[in-house]
């Protein structure tokens, strides 16, 4: 990564001290100045932060500030990760494991607005509506973070890759053949519930509950 870097960062360089001469050099006459043409070629290039200019008008010259690119390059496929938690309170290795956490919080988002809650679309009129809305929806994810953690065990103990038979939607399929019925028949009434599977019953056991 780092040898990448540096090879992008050396090409952008050439790019753009090449375009800037051509403008600094230019004597033909043109709708924009020459200020106007150089930045449209820092912004194309983003090479901005290396070059330092001076003077004005026809008179520009630039030169490369060697400093900031040696800086750059020493960095150069390193991956840095800044927070202002006082070091007291969090280790660098902490520092770590919690921005790598952050997947957590983006698979989050996602179950919630797309792959199994459905948080939108949001059809609501009122402010009220979709704030009760919301919540119902994050009271759901809290009950669907939880089963995920106590069925662990089961997808640890299962395949890999195309081999997996289970996921938290294959587990939501599985016991929704489990039914609870009312039955009346002349005066009498009852409950009825079909019995369950082995598979099903180790499914329920490791999220603690009982039919």
């Amino acid at each position: 990564m780092a040898e990448k870097e540096h090879r992008t960062r050396k090409a952008l360089l050439k790019k753009t001290t090449e375009a800037l001469d051509r403008i600094i050099g230019s004597t033909r006459k043109s709708q924009y100045t020459k200020q106007i043409r150089i930045g449209k070629v820092l912004n194309k290039h983003k090479m901005g932060k290396f070059i330092v200019f001076e003077g004005k008008d026809h008179q520009v010259t630039y030169t490369l500030d060697q400093a900031k690119i040696d800086q750059e390059a020493s960095l150069a496929g390193c991956y840095i990760i800044y927070t202002d938690v006082p070091a007291e309170d969090m280790s660098a290795i902490e520092t770590v494991q919690n921005y790598k956490s952050l997947i957590k919080v983006e698979q989050a988002f996602r179950n919630m607005k797309t792959v199994e809650l459905e948080i939108r679309p949001i059809y609501h009129k009122t402010d009220d509506r979709i704030r009760c809305h919301v919540f119902i929806c994050m009271l759901a994810y809290y009950v669907m973070w939880h089963m995920k953690q106590r069925l662990q065990p089961l997808f640890e103990s299962d395949g890999k890759g195309a081999h997996r038979k289970y996921t938290f939607d294959n587990i939501l399929e599985t016991l929704k053949s489990i039914r609870k019925e009312t039955v009346e028949f002349l005066s009498a009434t009852t409950s009825v519930i079909t019995t369950s599977t082995d598979e099903q019953n180790h499914i329920l056991d490791l999220l603690g509950m009982k039919l």
